[in-house]
């Protein structure tokens, strides 16, 4: 949440008006999605989407709290496992990304806690890196990525009588060596964001 705050200066209206800081750029509106990047390094990247889905909370609640149902609208995701309930907001998840839709010939794997929280209205969706024991140990065929703080941000709208979703959608991973080939950059960084749009689909169908 801090840092999404960060970016839309502590007003989430911002970021669906275009406008954001702390090195947070717009790359334009794609699919009624509003489209940052923030470039930490050749193998560090920020992405980051606001846009809205015309379905109630609770179905939009659904879709991004389940981590296992996550491969079915968001396409880098190849494997998502519930690998042990915490307790009842907080899981750990192992996910497998399959990274040859943005060139990198290795998969990336990724062990992170993900934990439910409300803060007022918001419904929020975090996930981070973390190390467990019983967690899948990194292997040969893929390289060990980490999610850095992450979060799908959900806040109810009502508009002319009917129920509807704000999304914002935060993705901050280190992806580890080789960088991304710097001419395909510029379509992977706004792939990322457009998961909003993929969800809005898969929820409409």
């Amino acid at each position: 949440m801090a840092d999404v705050m960060a970016a839309c200066s502590d007003n989430l209206n911002n970021l669906f008006s275009c406008r954001a800081a702390a090195g947070w750029n717009h790359q334009g509106e794609e699919q009624e999605v509003q489209l940052y990047y923030k470039m930490f390094s050749s193998t560090r990247h920020g992405f980051l989407g606001a846009g809205v889905v015309s379905q109630p909370l609770s179905h939009v609640w659904a879709a991004v709290s389940d981590p296992t149902l996550w491969p079915l609208y968001h396409k880098p995701i190849q494997t998502a496992r519930l690998h042990q309930r915490v307790t009842n907001s907080i899981n750990l998840v192992y996910l497998v990304c399959n990274t040859t839709v943005c060139a990198l010939k290795q998969p990336r794997d990724f062990c992170c806690v993900c934990v439910e929280a409300r803060e007022g209205q918001l419904s929020v969706m975090a996930a981070q890196s973390v190390y467990d024991a019983s967690m899948p140990r990194p292997s040969r065929e893929m390289v060990r990525g980490e999610i850095l703080p992450s979060a799908w941000i959900l806040q109810p709208l009502t508009v002319e009588g009917k129920e509807i979703t704000r999304v914002i959608y935060l993705a901050q991973v280190e992806l580890g060596a080789p960088g991304f080939p710097p001419q395909l950059l510029s379509s992977f960084i706004k792939q990322q964001p457009l998961v909003i749009a993929r969800l809005a689909s898969f929820l409409g169908s």
